[in-house]
Order: C-alpha cells, then sequence, then structure tokens
C-alpha cells in the first residue's frame, strides 16, 4: 500500500503542476497526505487503492497536452487495469469523457479526438478481453458474471428508492453544462478538472448504491488542488496552507486513535488460527478476515449479503455448509452472522478466544448432542474427563456421529464440555480462553527495535 500511496502523491503533484503551478502542487500534495479521509483509507489493504492510483495515472496521460493516439492509448490501457481492478472504473470513464465532452462544448475546441479516442478505446479492452478469456478457458466465465454483475444487481430490488437520483442525474450533467459556461474562458485544463469533479461526484451519488469515502478517494486530489488554487490568491498564501496543514495533521492524529498500535485484536485471530487449524482445513468466517484458510460457505457477511439475507433474496445455508465441509472452526460470535447461522454456531460451537471450535457444554443430566460428525474429547477444567460416554467406558478421543449422545460423569456436578479432539491437542480449552495472547507476543518481542 505505501508504494501506491507514493504513486497517487507523485502524479498529483504533476497534474497540479501542470494545471496550475509547482509551489499550488506542493502544498496540495502536502495537504492531501494530511487530509484523514485520504490518509487513512489509501493505506488500508484494499483494492480501492491501486483502483486510485490507475486513476491518477490515468489522469495524468489525459491532461498532460494535445491529445495523441500513443498517449491515450495508454490512458485507455491504464483505464482497462483499473477496470480489472474495480467495476467502479465504469465511473472513472464516463467521468474522463463526459468531462472532455463538456469541456470541447463549452470552449468550442476543433481539436479531432476521433483517432485518439479510438486508440484510447483499443488500449481499455485489451486487459479486460484478457481476464475474459482466462475466465472462459478454465470454465468460471459464469462465476465472473455472476460475481461482478448478477450478485450487485441484487441490491437494485433491496434499494428501490435510487430512481429519484438517477432520474435527475440528466438535469444535474445539464446544469453542469451551464455553469461550465461562465468559465468558458478560463484555462481548458482547470476547466476540464473542475467538471470531472463536480461529474464525478453526481455520477457517483446517481448511480452507485453504497458509497463510502473510499469511493471518493479519485476526486480528493483534484478538490485539495482548488482549495489551495483558492488560498493562493492570498497574499499570506504560505501562513494559510500552514495553519491548515496543522489542522489536518491534528485531525489526523485524532482520527487515528493517535496513531496507536490497535493490532492486537487481529494479530491474536492471526496466532490462534495457525495454532488451532492446519492447512486444508476450513474456517467459517464472516469475510475471509481468517486468510490463511478456507471457508465452507460462499458468500460473505458485509452489508450487501447482510440486507439480501434479510430480504430473503439469498439463502442462509451455514448450518449445512459447515457440515458438508466438516468444518470445526468458526470465527469468534458477532452482530453480523445472520440470525440461523449465528443460532447454530452458539450451539454447536465453544469459545475459545478470537474463535471457536465444535463442541458443546454437557448438561447437568450428561446430555448433548454433536452436528459435526468427527473426533471429540470430553474434558474438564484441567484434562480429560472420567465416566461412561453413550453407555461404555470413555478411555480418551472418540469418533462421534451427528445426534445426540450422553456422559456419565465419575464426579457428580462437575463441569465438562465436549470439544473437537484436535482443538484440545493444539492447546485450547473452553475452560482457559485465549484472547490475551497478544499480551504474551508483545512482552517476547518488546526487546525488539523492529517490533517497536
Amino acid at each position: 500500500m505505501l508504494p501506491l500511496f507514493a504513486v497517487v502523491l507523485f502524479c498529483t503533484y504533476l497534474v497540479v503542476a501542470r494545471v496550475y503551478s509547482r509551489r499550488i502542487a506542493l502544498w496540495s500534495v502536502v495537504l492531501l497526505s494530511l487530509f484523514p479521509p485520504f490518509f487513512l483509507k489509501s493505506l488500508e489493504y484494499r483494492t480501492d487503492n491501486l483502483w486510485n492510483t490507475l486513476w491518477i495515472v490515468a489522469l495524468l496521460l489525459v491532461i498532460s497536452g494535445p491529445p495523441t493516439v500513443r498517449r491515450w492509448f495508454l490512458a485507455g490501457l491504464v483505464l482497462g487495469c483499473a477496470l480489472a481492478v474495480s467495476l467502479k472504473t465504469i465511473l472513472l470513464v464516463v467521468t474522463l469523457a463526459g468531462a472532455g465532452i463538456i469541456t470541447r462544448f463549452v470552449i468550442r475546441d476543433r481539436t479531432r479526438f476521433a483517432l485518439p479516442a479510438v486508440a484510447a478505446a483499443c488500449g481499455f479492452v485489451i486487459v479486460p478481453a484478457v481476464v475474459a478469456g482466462y475466465f472462459i478457458a478454465i470454465g468460471a466465465w459464469p462465476n465472473l458474471v455472476y460475481c461482478v454483475f448478477t450478485f450487485n444487481a441484487l441490491l437494485e430490488k433491496i434499494r428501490p428508492e435510487t430512481w429519484l437520483e438517477r432520474s435527475l442525474w440528466p438535469f444535474a450533467v445539464a446544469a453542469i453544462v451551464l455553469l461550465a459556461r461562465r468559465y468558458r474562458d478560463a484555462d481548458p485544463r482547470r476547466l476540464y478538472c473542475a467538471v470531472a469533479f463536480v461529474l464525478f461526484s453526481v455520477t457517483l451519488g446517481a448511480f452507485w448504491l453504497l458509497i463510502s469515502p473510499r469511493d471518493m478517494l479519485p476526486i480528493m486530489p483534484l478538490g485539495i488542488m482548488f482549495v489551495v488554487a483558492a488560498f493562493d490568491r492570498f497574499d499570506d498564501r504560505v501562513v494559510i496552507c500552514s495553519v491548515a496543514a496543522a489542522v489536518l495533521a491534528a485531525s489526523l492524529f485524532y482520527y487515528a486513535n493517535r496513531f496507536q498500535n490497535r493490532t492486537e485484536e487481529f494479530v491474536t485471530m492471526m496466532n490462534q488460527v495457525l495454532r488451532l487449524t492446519r492447512p486444508g482445513e476450513p474456517v467459517m468466517d464472516l469475510k475471509g478476515e481468517t486468510i490463511y484458510r478456507q471457508r465452507p460457505f460462499y458468500y460473505i457477511f458485509e452489508l450487501i449479503t447482510h440486507e439480501l439475507l434479510q430480504k430473503g433474496l439469498l439463502p442462509d445455508r451455514v448450518p449445512e455448509s459447515v457440515v458438508a465441509a466438516r468444518c470445526y472452526v468458526a470465527q469468534a460470535d458477532g452482530q453480523m452472522w445472520p440470525p440461523r447461522a449465528r443460532q447454530f454456531l452458539r450451539e454447536n460451537f465453544l469459545d475459545l478466544g478470537r474463535l471457536r471450535a465444535a463442541g458443546q457444554w454437557i448438561q447437568p443430566d450428561g446430555t448433548f448432542s454433536i452436528a459435526v460428525p468427527g473426533r471429540y474429547v470430553v474434558l474438564n477444567e484441567t484434562r480429560p474427563a472420567i465416566g461412561k460416554l453413550d453407555g461404555g467406558p470413555y478411555n480418551g478421543p472418540r469418533d462421534l456421529g451427528a445426534g445426540a449422545h450422553r456422559f456419565d460423569r465419575s464426579v457428580a456436578g462437575e463441569r465438562l464440555a465436549v470439544l473437537w479432539a484436535p482443538a484440545f491437542e493444539r492447546g485450547f480449552s473452553p475452560f482457559q480462553l485465549k484472547d490475551r495472547d497478544f499480551v504474551r507476543y508483545r512482552d517476547r518481542h518488546s526487546r525488539s527495535r523492529r517490533f517497536r
């Protein structure tokens, strides 16, 4: 993420230097790098950062001079790479092309764009065509269509109110044209960037159903550029920009939680994943956060899936998937689990810390049930229990089928649990949660300069 962050800042400097001046470009980079939404979202491990980097490179190629076949072909090629990263690139294409058409119409530019535009279109289709060809070759074309188009189209069914924004979009574009005509004598590149800024915002608001700060990353450099250009009109521009930088730095310090290390929970979870499971053993998590293991259920539990499950447009078949995959480990409980899955995991999995393993607390009368057939152990607070399992002597871990079972205690009133045996063999127990693993991890590395 750091190289992508650096490329965006460097390209922002070049874009602003071409549109305004090096002084404005330098201050734009300073303020952009301190702008909390840009800083925090640009350093998250997300595809949006690669998408934003490719966009700013394409924008730089477009505004770097009169249209040429070579440069516009490269711009199209870069945008094609961006489309392979995110479907949101369609918004960028609409922005670049729409801003170009509006600007040309307003300033009555007679430069011939036909051949460069064709070159850009040819460059744009190359990477998506390669990706499509690859998916077709491996027989996964229906999967690509479903994930990229069909699944996202389901959101239309639960957000029908978006028709209003989309019906107003043509009027918003007309307003942009009328406003741009008032500045027809401005520098064409400045006018182009201003139109692109507004057009992207309007199009995003009208057609994108779920808007987050990450979706605004492409226009943040342009917005900062115009702010700094406004500051540059004052004689004490340096003081104003310096104060703005100080305010942004203070805001960043606040919104970044004073730059404290807040990864302990995730480090703990990853340590437990690697200790509790082995390669090839699935883990039922929310959306792939236990990155070392496969999930038994196809859909991830984020906002879209959550709403589709609530509306009944997707089936909650987590219990069936967990049993079919012989999945014995699951992520900790939380609000994002769908109701049926949450109930199943609560009833048939035991907390071990940041993860859960298949098993149950044994009832006072000795009854319990197994949902995922496998090898299980009956244990107390310190060791395997003593007693009779399903009427026979219990001598250690045993294969148990799905259904009801009974364990007769040798010690009356003893609290017992039945747990997936490999979890116990690997040092886990529901009697001793592992949430504080990160403390030992931190203490072991406290003398390491690299850790500090």
